[in-house]
């Protein structure tokens, strides 16, 4: 079939993508879960919520993006270094679901020949374009001019949006100074017992989305989240886990997740986090976890 391309007729792809979204509202397809989105750039709405295929083994990524697509998840984050773009695109393939409907972020490794690993996960992917393009680490050459790459890339329509993962201020700094766009996204490691305020705050000031991976905290990173008294109180106060309340904190802040669980179980429960709200005072309460022995208080 051709795309239509006749004034006033919707596309072959537009059409797969109403269907879907009408057999998902009359319960005909898997997929219940509704995750929200946000504007990261002009135009470009991404979700608040996103699987991660990163750090387990590349044989999992099929299953994790499969059970995710199924339960409704839209939003999924890979990186060249993870080597599991073939197998990410295969579980794409075979969901069905329609690409216009998907969020797809990867990431290049470094600052070093930028243009031939984007076109390398552009077909790894099998896909004419990512929605969000992050360089993965501030190392590896000049990022100045990388990121000049990465904007005519953009500007191409190959990278809806480009952004910029485990950057500090001083590595913001470094880039903004040349800059034509702005990144959109900042993802840097974010847990309630682990932030970087200071790079979260100069995020916000330059309208960068602050995005937190091991949002659930990482063995010898973070301290232990679902220990922690504090957030053990609040999960039993919302009846809600501890994870859930660990990834509300994050939301309400105003940023967005990439999280990783291969189970469908574990990824709906986690992912649960719409259908409460932390006061003001336990948000203060866990702001100030970080570096603190705070206990229950009674």
């Amino acid at each position: 079939f051709l795309e239509s391309t006749s004034p006033g007729i919707p596309s072959l792809s537009a059409m797969k993508s109403a269907i879907w979204k009408l057999l998902m509202l009359l319960g005909l397809v898997a997929g219940s879960l509704q995750v929200p989105t946000t504007e990261v750039a002009k135009g470009v709405h991404m979700p608040v919520l996103s699987i991660g295929t990163g750090g387990l083994e590349i044989s999992d990524a099929a299953t994790i993006v499969k059970n995710w697509l199924d339960l409704g998840g839209r939003g999924i984050d890979t990186a060249w270094i993870y080597r599991d773009q073939k197998e990410v695109a295969k579980a794409i393939v075979e969901a069905g679901v329609p690409r216009q409907d998907l969020f797809i972020t990867s990431k290049i490794p470094g600052c070093l020949g930028v243009k031939a690993m984007v076109e390398s996960d552009l077909a790894q992917l099998d896909t004419d374009y990512i929605d969000l393009l992050l360089i993965h680490f501030p190392q590896g050459g000049n990022c100045s001019v990388a990121w000049g790459i990465l904007e005519d890339l953009h500007f191409e329509g190959k990278l809806k949006a480009i952004g910029v993962s485990n950057f500090q201020e001083k590595d913001l700094q470094a880039i903004l100074t040349t800059a034509r766009v702005t990144p959109a996204v900042n993802q840097i490691q974010l847990n309630v017992l682990e932030h970087d305020d200071k790079t979260i705050a100069f995020s916000k000031q330059h309208n960068i989305t602050v995005e937190a991976y091991s949002p659930l905290g990482r063995a010898g990173h973070s301290g232990d989240i679902p220990d922690n008294e504090v957030v053990q109180a609040l999960a039993q106060q919302h009846n809600v886990s501890t994870y859930q309340v660990a990834m509300r904190w994050i939301i309400q802040h105003g940023h967005v997740i990439t999280f990783q669980s291969t189970s469908q179980a574990h990824q709906k429960a986690d992912a649960d986090i719409f259908s409460f709200e932390l006061s003001e005072e336990e948000m203060a309460r866990l702001d100030g976890l970080q570096g603190a022995e705070e206990q229950i208080m009674v």
